[in-house]
């Protein structure tokens, strides 16, 4: 499946990079092409029109009005032409300095109706070779209204060789970019996909776990009922143990819902203002409904710390390490909560001289349903310190741990205020 994820994820990196890469040289493409023909049509047209005015002022001049006058000019660069008709005849002409091409030009001239004012696209191929051209025409009237025309072509050859290398240079560097965008789609894949995978892994582990841990409880009511068919005498102990499996799986029912719930992205807080010493004061104050009050001390270096937070999460939080540091402290039971105000933030400490835990331990408590060896004998779920970790970073603060094994242990929690 993540394989799958990877590639579609090269293909899509690779198609945007693309459609991007197009669409860039299309516009700038266009925009060239646009501005080439523009400058070609600008200068066209006041060429047309001197070439009109010395018409105008040249041959009412001219003595004999049957003899052609005729310029030749390169065909091999952006160059205009001109030709001045006189009752259909030709009287001068700046043409080709290529014999084909001049013939044709003529051709054209003389055979083909134009009309003045239009722009037209003449191309003429020779030899396996083309020229592109633009042609305008003006009429004019002269000495006792006579009339006459004159022709403008402009060669564009140039600028369409320069839009077929623009095209060729863009082609070449489009597949290599598109190759480049392969490749550094893969990386983004690659990299998109780890945290994908990583969580897809961890969700997978968490589901077996889940299903491993039901499994031992469900076998041990198994059993205490066959106990109870066959040996109905210790009927009262057995439902006692039977209360107690499925009290710790209703708490882990509790605990997988919650970290269902917290897990989702679109988890809805209900944010308050409270004080944070007064949720401390009345969990001990449950607490001690269960265990000596004495066990819990409580150093507020800060009286009446207001935040602002879901109550809900921050008193199951508070719950959470308060009862994990009961499950793991041995007989003579000191726990001390400290409470801190920092310039943004509150600083909660929970400390216990309970058993410890060990150094190469400490990276995995946060996973969940994970246990240290030491703590088997425990009831514990595995699943209290993910949920506190959950909370805490949906409330965009940390939580970490200093502990030595034997000696205890102390987690301290800051949250924003």
């Amino acid at each position: 499946m993540i394989e799958q994820l990877r590639k579609k994820l090269i293909v899509k990196y690779t198609l945007l990079f693309a459609c991007i890469l197009f669409v860039c040289y299309g516009v700038s493409y266009a925009t060239y092409r646009y501005n080439s023909l523009n400058f070609i049509y600008s200068s066209i047209h006041d060429y047309l029109e001197e070439e009109v005015q010395e018409a105008r002022d040249f041959i009412p001049t001219v003595k004999n009005i049957g003899k052609v006058h005729k310029i030749n000019s390169s065909i091999d660069t952006l160059h205009n032409y001109a030709y001045w008709f006189v009752d259909d005849k030709l009287i001068r002409a700046e043409e080709p300095k290529d014999d084909y091409v001049a013939k044709e030009i003529m051709l054209r001239l003389t055979n083909k109706k134009y009309i003045a004012g239009q722009s037209y696209y003449e191309n003429i191929k020779i030899h396996k070779k083309k020229w592109y051209f633009i042609l305008v025409k003006k009429d004019f009237k002269y000495r006792n209204n006579q009339k006459g025309s004159v022709f403008v072509l402009a060669n564009y050859t140039p600028v369409r060789q320069n839009n077929k290398n623009y095209i060729g240079i863009a082609t070449i560097s489009l597949i290599l970019l598109i190759l480049f965008a392969f490749f550094i789609g893969n990386i983004f894949a690659v990299h998109s996909l780890r945290h994908i995978e990583k969580a897809y892994q961890k969700q997978k582990q968490f589901v077996s776990d889940a299903a491993h841990e039901f499994r031992t409880p469900l076998a041990i009511l198994y059993s205490y009922a066959e106990l109870l068919e066959y040996n109905p005498q210790k009927r009262k102990k057995v439902i006692a143990d039977i209360k107690d499996e499925l009290q710790q799986m209703s708490e882990m029912v509790d605990c997988l819902l919650s970290i269902a719930r917290y897990d989702n992205s679109n988890v809805v807080m209900h944010k308050e203002k409270f004080s944070i010493n007064d949720i401390v004061g009345n969990i001990i104050e449950s607490l001690s409904n269960l265990y000596p009050k004495e066990i819990f001390i409580l150093n507020e270096k800060d009286k009446n710390i207001k935040i602002t937070a879901d109550k809900v999460m921050i008193r199951q939080l508070l719950g959470i390490m308060l009862d994990n540091a009961i499950k793991y402290t041995r007989d003579n039971k000191k726990i001390i909560i400290t409470l801190t105000k920092k310039i943004s933030s509150v600083q909660i400490s929970v400390k216990d001289n309970g058993i410890g835990i060990k150094k190469e331990d400490l990276p995995h408590i946060f996973d969940r349903f994970w246990r240290a060896e030491t703590s088997r004998h425990q009831k514990g779920l595995g699943l209290g310190l993910s949920l506190a970790e959950t909370i805490v970073n949906l409330h965009k603060g940390t939580i970490g741990v200093h502990s030595e094994f034997g000696k205890g242990t102390e987690f301290i929690i800051t949250l924003p205020l």
